[in-house]
């Protein structure tokens, strides 16, 4: 997505300023601890925070508190809402990985998410993706792309996929994102 003056920008969440992984992590487990959950501390905090914060707050929280921050948010929150949550912990290549996922996998398939990922993402973020996808899937990314779309909308979504292996086998650098206007290095 191309902002007004040319540049590209993604997320709207900047570092939240005088950030204290420790702290949001002693807040957090806080807001978790005794009779109930304070579900609007838990949301105020993460949603304040950029991914790679929240990233920080992962690795705090396990130092400072030693349990998972994940697996306590999970046992306290249900519903939509743990989905939310959860999905704001996890950095972008894995949440992406995680949507192409649902979106090919069960019953029928989410054209729109994997068009809004694939042709968004540029051929490091692409690379990255089919990597976690493996990881955590067990499963090729292009293999499932095949088995659940057909025609020319398969053909350009495995494109998009397989352009990165054309890139860092060869060495090319793209002219513009996820081009295949390119001149060798």
């Amino acid at each position: 997505m191309a902002a007004r003056g040319g540049g590209r920008t993604r997320g709207t969440i900047h570092d939240f300023p005088g950030f204290d992984a420790n702290q949001d992590a002693e807040i957090l487990h806080k807001a978790m601890k005794g009779f109930g959950t304070d579900e609007d501390i838990i949301l105020d905090l993460l949603t304040q925070r950029s991914n790679a914060q929240r990233q920080d707050i992962i690795i705090g929280y396990k130092t400072v508190i030693g349990k998972d921050l994940v697996d306590d948010l999970k046992s306290e929150l249900s519903g939509t809402f743990e989905s939310l949550i959860v999905a704001l912990l996890l950095p972008p290549h894995r949440y992406d990985a995680k949507e192409l996922h649902d979106a090919i996998k069960g019953v029928g398939t989410s054209e729109d998410i994997l068009v809004e990922i694939l042709a968004s993402r540029n051929n490091d973020e692409i690379h990255r993706i089919v990597e976690v996808y493996k990881e955590d899937f067990e499963s090729d990314l292009e293999e499932d792309l095949t088995s659940d779309t057909s025609g020319y909308f398969e053909r350009v979504l495995v494109s998009l996929v397989q352009v990165y292996i054309f890139f860092v086998l060869f060495h090319v650098e793209c002219l513009t994102p996820n081009s295949i206007v390119c001149a060798r290095t």
